[in-house]
């Protein structure tokens, strides 16, 4: 063979050394077949897929929002952020999720298990959304995400609290103190006509709302779409006002 052929030839397999690195795919040409690691990356994917969901379904588009968004989730770790927001600069973010890979023989029986970290790149904006699975984890630290408090079980035990206190502001106050809530949920109660009107919000889209009559306590979730901005506000004016306890507008 000339050596200009050769030398063709290896300028070639050079250049696509370089194309395939600088597309993030050469790793997955140098390691052998792995199920393991796929299962790990498929279980990943799919916490990846209820990330990308919370974002839609809370109509995000600020950076630090979907850092924070993303950040709730417990096997996820953001570890890269760029852009401000999703239609002006576009926002990118790395994110680092633990994933459980399972191998399973013909027989059924489990050949191999690990936990692994998995890292993809989340491209949300200007105008598409894409997403890489499986790529490089950089060597950043994760940014530290505040964890919101929840009301996740509450609703029983304020259902339970008012249902002998009667529309009585300092009573009701009482009751809800004698819960012991997480101190950075926000509470808000408010007597108007002789009802007292209660909120507790943990998060956008955690809100329980009551309403104390001399009838009993009723409670309330609005739906997730009905807090969004520019919607209902999870405060008493609406635990008072007659949207309380109605289903979508």
């Amino acid at each position: 063979m000339a050596k200009g052929r050769r030398r063709g030839i290896v300028g070639g397999v050079a250049l696509l050394v370089v194309a395939l690195v600088g597309a993030g795919l050469w790793h997955y040409l140098l390691r052998p077949d792995d199920p393991t690691h796929d299962s790990a990356v498929a279980d990943a994917a799919k916490k990846v897929d209820q990330v990308q969901a919370t974002f839609v379904a809370d109509h995000l588009y600020q950076a630090d929002k979907y850092v924070h968004a993303a950040g709730q989730y417990p096997d996820v770790a953001v570890l890269t952020v760029t852009g401000d927001t999703h239609w002006g600069t576009g926002v990118t973010l790395v994110l680092r999720v633990a994933g459980h890979g399972v191998e399973i023989g013909a027989d059924g029986s489990v050949i191999d298990e690990s936990d692994e970290a998995i890292c993809f790149r989340l491209r949300l904006g200007p105008r598409d959304d894409r997403r890489d699975d499986d790529i490089e984890c950089p060597p950043d630290d994760p940014i530290q995400v505040a964890e919101d408090p929840s009301l996740y079980e509450v609703d029983e035990r304020l259902k339970s609290a008012l249902a002998t206190v009667g529309p009585d502001e300092a009573a009701v106050r009482a009751a809800i103190d004698g819960l012991k809530l997480d101190p950075a949920i926000r509470t808000e109660v408010t007597a108007q006509n002789g009802r007292v009107g209660v909120a507790l919000r943990a998060a956008q889209y955690d809100c329980l709302l009551a309403r104390v009559t001399g009838n009993g306590a009723e409670l309330w979730r609005p739906a997730r779409i009905q807090l969004a901005p520019g919607e209902l506000s999870c405060d008493t004016r609406t635990s008072l006002s007659g949207y309380f306890g109605k289903g979508l507008r």
